[in-house]
């Protein structure tokens, strides 16, 4: 009895570890961080001229944005009506650890302040603050672990005058 005893001990030991390898080999080498980036640009908007800041938390798929996004609409040059919107936005990205590209885009909550009829012999007459929905979709190239280039599209729609644009601008973060 003791002979057969031993035969199975020696096959459990060398059979165990032989399956903790196999489920080692299984897992995949990429392991995903957090990333997170400020970014700004400034580009064409509904008005005329479209800016943008944010500010962006990746977690998995999940992201979490704040932003203020601005139109300001232009007469002969000289700045007209302008809305801007401060918004916190929540969506869902397709990137890999160590791919060199983002897509994201995302929805929220924002308030909107804004002024019409600015411009050099008028004053700007304030509208008062509403509640808008908030859309944004970021496309970049990310060369590096810190900076980034891309494309950040934003939308706002809300009671007052939904606006939206297209900027090009800069991420500065742990991209990667």
């Amino acid at each position: 009895m003791p002979g057969r005893a031993g035969r199975l001990v020696l096959a459990f030991l060398v059979l165990v570890p032989r399956v903790g390898e196999a489920t080692v080999q299984d897992q995949s080498p990429i392991t995903r961080r957090d990333t997170y980036w400020l970014g700004a640009g400034l580009g064409l908007g509904s008005e005329d001229f479209g800016g943008q800041l944010n500010g962006s938390y990746q977690f998995g798929a999940n992201v979490i944005s704040l932003r203020i996004a601005s139109t300001i609409a232009s007469t002969a040059g000289l700045f007209g009506d302008g809305f801007v919107d401060y918004g916190l936005l929540y969506g869902r990205a397709t990137r890999g650890a160590g791919e060199h590209h983002l897509l994201a885009i995302a929805a929220g909550v924002a308030v909107v302040d804004g002024c019409r009829g600015g411009g050099i012999f008028s004053d700007c007459r304030d509208v008062s603050a509403v509640i808008g929905l908030p859309l944004e979709f970021q496309a970049s190239y990310r060369p590096g672990k810190l900076i980034g280039i891309g494309l950040y599209g934003f939308a706002n729609l809300n009671r007052m005058r939904s606006f939206g644009g297209l900027t090009l601008g800069l991420q500065v973060g742990r991209l990667r």
